[in-house]
């Protein structure tokens, strides 16, 4: 164990330094002057503030120089707006921004760019009843639903929540969130705070050929560029945690972010309704270098550790649970990466990463006297490269790319010790195993992506992803098709079809030692939107999506069982059961999408979906997946009171989850919950519908001073359905409904130095 901290530590400081370490260096590359750049027209990147200020083109180009020179300190507290003028002569403005401003290459590779949904970080505090979590904000969105309020896991156009990638300033990371739940991408909340970051893109159909594993979607995450001229400090305070963010310059061409937060809940209670309160804290650190005028270096950590425990009380006849649940986890990523401009048009990349994870997990039953149920000790780790070629011209974008990644697995799983599965109605143990897995299985993928831009009114991207996965030694080949048109001024079609591949979660994979031949997922997705922009940042679009998979997972003893209708485990036994790669399924749905400006007085951003998601196991009947929710509804409303305050209200819908219903009679009997594995997702929950409110008061003045907020979370109370649930320590009691979070307050606060 002493071992395994101490080796994460040593990388941490490697990964830190590396970027420091071109500090000193000499520029062979003379800065421009404000002249200089308004002679060859250099399009760049203004913060928010200086654009406030530009009264003339002139003054606009001599602050953009000086945005260039040192970074605003505002630019770590409130989001960036862009400003462009006439197209460069030598530097493109995509490839200029990542070696001036910081920026991640991912946005310049995206087809997708006319439907990825982008807010900032302004935009997501302000969202009601998200805590400043990124993940939940994405659930106000367009073709993203939720099954509860308690966690921020999220599913995107009807996938299951492990098919969703994050990718934080061009690294991939598998999970930035507290708590991340068995098979899934979401947890309790993120680690990343939303005053640490800039901005966020969604890309939910049609992305970049150079990511790993996602069948739904990407998720990048834009930090804040760290404050390159002054020293720069705040505090805050809320839901999520409390915590700070620091900003310094160290020298003349390098900059460090960092930013700690850590729970408060744990501090008010011992129980925020599941039996337990989470106890956590993350830290996030960034440090950017410019050596010379075409090199940027950036250091990259991201690391969290948490911890809950979960008892039930077996003297409340109104508490499903009987198993007590004990969890640790401890993540950390750490990455460098070198952008290098070689010529005017073309970039290189260099990307070293390190990702490591450790959770425990002890489940013991509390009515037969602790016995044991489940338990594990999984540790990960994931050396990767990544090395990318990118040429941007005036009428074609290339990128050619390959990745290489080396993982250190070190799993054991120990299940059903002693315990029943709840698909069956023998009493007796099954899928018992004692699992103990080590290996170092290696990843490697080669991609590529063209992108041919005619009169800007056309842009056709082809491109394909070769990936072999060393765990199971499968070879996917992913192409992928998308068509970007301008019909009128302001209205733009896009549509296209890709195929996708994942490999199945990994304690899925090695919980059950037959599992290992399973083979990657696989999707293809068909994609048509309509979108209307107007000059004042109005947007209206129309879409719609289908989605085929291929190779799913299902269950081996219950032929009507997939991986997308088993029942969620959280606070209930973990369960793994054999499984073949023998599943399909089909997701598809039509959405309409307004955002006003945010800059409004007024402003909105709703949105209304129709989808369905069914799956099909080895018995061949197609049935309602646990996402399957056939009308979402979002809307959130603001209005500013004069130039310090923002009121807003949130209301969100959607139909009832899908749910296995019990075999009653034989649950009573056996003291324990049974499903009807004959009706599997049969049932619907009742509809989910909440309203939250916000109301904001910002007192800074030039990134300094305190800002307040407060709330109302589920301000009708509404009773929203969570899932079916037997008591077994009360018979006669019959199923139960478990309903999801009550009325809730919300207060907080930042204050910046």
């Amino acid at each position: 164990m002493t071992t395994y901290k101490l080796k994460n530590q040593a990388v941490a400081i490697l990964v830190v330094m590396l970027p420091l370490s071109f500090v000193g260096q000499t520029s062979k590359h003379k800065t421009p002057s404000p002249l200089e750049i308004a002679k060859n027209s250099m399009p760049l990147h203004l913060s928010e503030t200086a654009s406030l200020a530009m009264k003339t083109k002139a003054a606009a180009i001599a602050a953009t120089a000086s945005t260039v020179a040192t970074a605003s300190t505002a630019a770590t507290t409130s989001s960036a707006s862009s400003s462009t003028t006439k197209a460069p002569a030598v530097i493109p403005s995509a490839i200029a921004s990542i070696t001036v401003e910081g920026r991640a290459a991912d946005e310049i590779l995206q087809a997708d760019t006319a439907i990825a949904l982008q807010a900032t970080s302004a935009e997501m505090q302000a969202a009601p009843g998200t805590y400043n979590d990124i993940p939940r904000f994405l659930m106000t969105e367009p073709g993203v639903t939720f099954d509860t309020d308690s966690r921020n896991t999220y599913m995107v156009n009807g996938g299951n929540p492990i098919e969703n990638l994050y990718v934080v300033d061009g690294v991939e990371v598998a999970n930035i969130n507290h708590l991340s739940t068995s098979n899934s991408s979401g947890g309790f909340v993120s680690m990343l705070d939303t005053d640490a970051v800039s901005s966020v893109s969604l890309h939910k159909a049609l992305y970049s050929t150079k990511y790993t594993g996602a069948l739904s979607s990407v998720l990048s995450v834009n930090t804040a560029a760290p404050a390159a001229q002054k020293r720069h400090f705040q505090m805050d305070m809320g839901y999520a945690g409390m915590g700070a963010i620091y900003s310094h310059p160290v020298g003349k061409k390098a900059a460090f972010l960092t930013q700690y937060r850590r729970s408060v809940i744990n501090y008010f209670t011992d129980d925020i309704g599941i039996g337990g309160a989470p106890v956590y804290y993350g830290t996030l650190a960034r440090v950017d270098t410019h050596p010379t005028g075409k090199d940027t270096v950036f250091g990259l950590y991201i690391g969290g550790n948490d911890k809950i425990a979960i008892r039930p009380n077996l003297q409340d006849n109104e508490d499903p649970g009987y198993v007590r649940t004990t969890y640790t986890g401890n993540r950390g990523i750490y990455a460098a990466t070198w952008n290098h401009i070689v010529s005017g048009s073309t970039l290189l990349t260099s990307q070293v990463s390190y990702a490591s994870s450790h959770t425990t997990t002890s489940q013991v039953n509390a009515m037969q006297n602790n016995a044991p149920v489940y338990s594990d000790d999984l540790k990960e780790g994931l050396s990767n490269g990544r090395f990318e070629w990118l040429s941007d011209r005036r009428n074609y974008k290339m990128l050619l790319g390959t990745t290489f990644g080396v993982r250190q697995l070190d799993y054991m799983i120990n299940q059903a010790k002693g315990f029943p599965s709840p698909y069956n109605v023998e009493p007796l143990p099954v899928n018992a195993s004692d699992i103990q897995f080590n290996g170092n299985p290696m990843d490697q993928a080669a991609y590529g992506q063209f992108t041919w831009k005619k009169f800007r009114k056309l842009e056709a991207t082809f491109g394909t992803r070769m990936q072999r996965f060393g765990l199971s030694g499968a070879t996917a080949v992913s192409p992928q098709a998308s068509v970007m048109v301008q019909l009128a001024k302001g209205v733009r079609f896009f549509g296209g079809a890709a195929n996708y591949s994942q490999q199945a979660p990994l304690p899925t994979v090695l919980g059950i030692a037959s599992n290992r031949t399973l083979k990657p997922i696989s999707d293809v997705q068909y994609q048509a939107t309509v979108v209307y922009e107007t000059e004042r940042g109005d947007r209206l679009s129309i879409g719609g999506y289908h989605k085929v998979y291929s190779m799913y997972p299902v269950s081996v003893e219950h032929p009507t069982l997939s991986l997308a209708n088993i029942v969620d485990t959280f606070g209930q036994p973990f369960l793994y059961m054999p499984m073949v790669s023998k599943g399909s399924g089909i997701s598809n749905g039509v959405e309409v999408e307004f955002n006003s400006s945010f800059n409004r007085k007024l402003f909105v951003r709703t949105n209304v979906g129709l989808g369905r998601s069914f799956a099909t196991a080895l018995d061949g009947v197609s049935r309602r997946t646990n996402y399957d929710m056939p009308l979402r509804t979002n809307l959130i409303a603001g209005v500013r009171m004069g130039k310090k305050q923002i009121f807003t209200t949130r209301y969100s819908s959607h139909t009832g989850t899908p749910y296995t219903p019990y075999l009653v009679m034989q649950s009573q009997l056996q003291q324990r919950p049974i499903y009807d594995v004959t009706g599997v997702n049969t049932a619907r929950g009742t509809d989910y519908q909440r309203v939250d409110v916000h109301y904001e008061v910002n007192l800074q003045k030039e990134g300094r001073g305190m800002k307040l907020y407060g709330g109302l979370d589920n301000a009708l109370n509404n009773r929203n359905y969570y899932q079916y649930v037997m008591i077994p320590h009360c018979p006669g009691c019959g199923p139960y409904e478990l309903t999801q979070m009550n009325r809730y307050p919300e207060f907080g606060l930042t204050w910046a130095f």
